[in-house]
């Protein structure tokens, strides 16, 4: 089965490999894609440079639920057309992953904040790498990526040639076309102009290369237009940004907000448009002058209009903070987001588990570098269950070089069923009574606390102590028939994670033993777990998940819970990069409690311009494309199989999901999360 699945899947992905043996014959395109192999990489890390960065918006028509979209609140009212500038100490450690200290900013925009902060990473496009932005975008310039495109190279008589490119078969957000000057002797871009749509913002970018070097990778300078539309909402945004400007200020100086030290330092003048966004600026804030017979009662209007203008403002920025924005605190020791309360990204439905939303909290405490505290909740809500869950780890790191740290998980868990207090209630009374299926059904909160230090740069070793109480959903049931209404369990755990090759799977072997009489623990068992698993990186864009294991019972008492580590049900499922992959979509919430044993596999396959990103129309949208695979054998039943595709766009993942039992169709369903504004 998983051959006929992995035969599927190069069928599936045949373009790409047809397409990649067409060889590109251009010996100004070779050395193009030659280019930056020739160059040192190495010596990008710890460039540094002072950059002058420059954003104007003009907000050409806007309603209401421009409030709703994050960052961009801020110009949902008053001034339509704004400019923000900002000279900064950029240092690299590669040419898209460096750190910003901002000197000087000085904005129209209240309280200095972010619009569309999405447009940044097009200000450092990585022309030669693979893709020009982090995880999107396929750049033309990189050989891996030639298959997609088509080419016309025209020689100019000043020993550079004019290349342009656009995508082969179909448009798609993650292609991108337009034309490049290059050196005919070297390959060396001297200046690019892309044009592309991505995340729901037509842009166009233009960029001067560096002169020699590692500096060549990096551009000089860099310009990008873009074009947002989002229901009846229509921005334009201007990103400008000019590298190694000249005057280098102390590093000591952060967030100084002056316009008249922003005036000494820009490298390029202002354009006639945001000359006038200054001026009407300075004129909507400059008071009027008032007669003298009425300064005092002009003065207390002032006043009063003046707060509550910032009552208003402060309520508002903290209600768009809240529902809109994640929630961000920064000091020195301290660290702590808190995601926002109206985040669709936390929003998923799925027809067996129904609709869910969460809430996640992220927060640090410094000692130092080597001691710190993390504490990582996260809240849910599961509508279908009527059900709140919440899972709260606090972890102390007193040795981050081994992975060394103590951790305790407090959490309620996920329901989980017991088919033996049920049973014996049905011997009892010799099957004369019908129960319900919520007899079954235990609420299960659980206490972890777990060690875990790197022995070796292969294996890591946990110990711990694990204490479950499981309530009885329908405890005035239980109580009729004279059952215990809870059920408690304590045991101590010992896991080891081995990672042999340094790019190899992950191996885990769980083990757990039940112990009696222990804070009034009644659960007699012992279970063994093995695990691996894998993720392989062809390219940005392409990964292979892969998880194989199995676990058993070597010991149980008549009242023990089946309760594997990882083989359980989630009713809080996670995004499409979590919990879509290693787990099942459509079983039965009841399989992973009654089984003595398992035995699993998962795959997935995850690529763009796979197949839906041919269909005409619609396939331009489509960023990543899944293709899912999943197999089961446990007791008392037939093998189980899982066959899935899904898709991700700029609105939502969505994934269909069919299920086998023994080769014979069972059943189908699909399930989506909101990828509304996830870069937002």
């Amino acid at each position: 089965m998983i051959a006929a699945i992995m035969l599927g899947i190069l069928t599936y992905s045949m373009p790409s490999y047809v397409m990649a043996r067409v060889k590109v014959t251009s010996p100004t395109l070779n050395r193009v894609f030659d280019y930056s192999s020739n160059i040192d990489r190495g010596e990008l890390s710890g460039y540094t440079s002072n950059v002058y960065v420059k954003r104007t918006f003009n907000c050409w028509k806007r309603n209401s639920t421009l409030w709703l979209i994050p960052t961009m609140y801020s110009i949902a009212e008053g001034d339509r057309m704004f400019i923000h500038e900002s000279y900064n100490r950029v240092k690299f450690k590669d040419i898209q992953v460096y750190d910003v200290n901002r000197q000087v900013v000085y904005s129209t925009i209240r309280h200095n904040r972010r619009i569309m902060p999405t447009l940044v990473e097009f200000l450092t496009p990585n022309i030669y790498g693979e893709t020009i932005y982090l995880d999107h975008m396929l750049s033309p310039f990189h050989r891996t990526n030639a298959k997609y495109y088509r080419y016309d190279v025209q020689p100019l008589i000043t020993g550079v040639a004019h290349i342009k490119f656009k995508p082969r078969f179909n448009d798609n957000t993650q292609l991108v076309s337009g034309e490049a000057v290059v050196d005919l002797n070297t390959g060396k871009i001297i200046s690019t102009s892309i044009d592309g749509e991505f995340d729901m913002i037509k842009f166009h970018t233009e960029t001067t290369q560096g002169d020699e070097g590692p500096r060549s990778l990096l551009p000089k300078q860099c310009k990008t237009d873009g074009e947002f539309y989002f229901l009846g909402n229509r921005i334009f945004a201007t990103y400008q940004a000019v590298f190694d400007c000249p005057t280098t200020l102390s590093d000591t100086l952060k967030n100084v907000d002056s316009r008249e030290l922003i005036d000494s330092l820009r490298p390029i003048p202002l354009s006639p448009q945001e000359q006038t966004i200054y001026r009407l600026h300075d004129e909507a804030h400059q008071e009027k002058p008032t007669p003298a017979d009425s300064l005092r009662e002009e003065r207390d209007s002032i006043r009063l209009k003046k707060r509550i203008d910032i009552f208003n403002d402060i309520i508002r920025r903290k209600i768009a903070d809240n529902l809109v924005l994640p929630l961000r605190y920064q000091s020195e020791h301290t660290y702590f987001k808190l995601s926002p309360i109206l985040n669709p990204q936390y929003l998923s439905y799925s027809h067996s588990k129904g609709t869910s939303y969460k809430i996640r909290l992220g927060s640090e405490y410094y000692f130092n570098a080597h001691r710190y505290f993390e504490f990582n909740p996260w809240f849910g809500y599961n509508f279908k269950y009527k059900k709140f869950y919440f899972t709260v780890p606090l972890r102390f790191n007193y040795n981050p070089k081994r992975d060394g740290y103590v951790e305790v998980v407090y959490g309620n868990g996920n329901r989980t069923s017991h088919a033996g207090v049920a049973n014996e209630i049905r011997r009892e009374h010799q099957d004369t009574i019908h129960l319900k299926r919520e007899m079954e059904l235990f609420d299960d909160t659980h206490l972890l606390l777990s060690n875990n230090i790197m022995l070796f740069d292969w294996i890591d070793i946990e110990t711990g102590i694990s204490f479950h109480k499981r309530t009885a959903y329908e405890p005035e049931w239980m109580r009729t028939y004279g059952k215990p209404t809870e059920f408690r369990s304590f045991s101590p755990t010992l896991s080891f994670k081995l990672r042999p090759w340094q790019r190899g799977p992950l191996f885990t072997i769980d083990y757990e033993r039940g112990m009696k009489g222990i804070n009034h623990s009644s659960i007699d068992f012992e279970r063994w777990e093995f695990d691996a698993s894998m993720k392989y990186q062809f390219h940005p864009l392409r990964k292979l998940n892969i998880r194989a294991g199995g676990g058993l019972y070597t010991r149980k008492g008549s009242n023990h819970f089946v309760d594997f580590t990882n083989f359980r049900d989630n009713n809080l499922p996670e995004g499409w990069d979590d919990e879509w992959t290693g787990n099942f979509q459509l079983l039965s919430s009841r399989w992973y409690n009654e089984s003595e044993y398992y035995a699993r596999a998962n795959l997935s396959y995850e690529t763009p311009l796979l197949c839906a990103t041919w269909i005409p129309l619609v396939g331009r949208y489509i960023e990543k494309e899944r293709i899912y695979f999943s197999a089961l054998s446990i007791d008392h039943t037939r093998p189980y199989f899982e066959l899935g595709y899904g898709f991700t766009n700029r609105f939502f993942s969505i994934g269909i999901f069919s299920s086998f039992l023994n080769a014979q169709f069972e059943d189908f369903e699909c399930k989506f999360t909101f990828e509304l504004f996830r870069r937002w």
